[in-house]
């Protein structure tokens, strides 16, 4: 995307069509390496050296809630991560039930 700066929020996918079953991250745009986007944490550690082929701008409500949803998206084949980009407010509705249904915390971790 040509009006990708850099430091902008983004999702990455290692491929276009954006298997979540595939390499993908929420980090910051860091700039172009062979037609390919490089995306960096917080600390400025790349996600992937190879860079990814789809890169999007995204906001912050939309970042967090892919990366809470992990657990219930990341690995698993079904819709791609583009699909839950753009229906963010389902993909909380769903995330919202996995945490009802067996009582954990978003970070996966039991309530006590």
């Amino acid at each position: 995307m040509a009006d990708l700066q850099e430091g902008d929020y983004v999702l990455a996918t290692k491929y276009g069509d954006g298997d979540p079953c595939d390499q993908f991250c929420v980090g910051f745009f860091a700039g172009m390496c062979r037609e390919r986007y490089l995306v960096v944490d917080g600390d400025g550690k790349q996600f992937r050296h190879g860079g990814f082929r789809r890169c999007e701008k995204i906001s912050r409500y939309v970042g967090e809630t892919l990366v809470r949803a992990i657990p219930h998206i990341g690995d698993r084949s079904g819709r791609s991560l583009w699909y839950w980009r753009r229906h963010i407010k389902l993909l909380k509705a769903v995330n919202d039930y996995y945490i009802n249904k067996y009582k954990r915390y978003q970070s996966g971790v039991r309530e006590t």
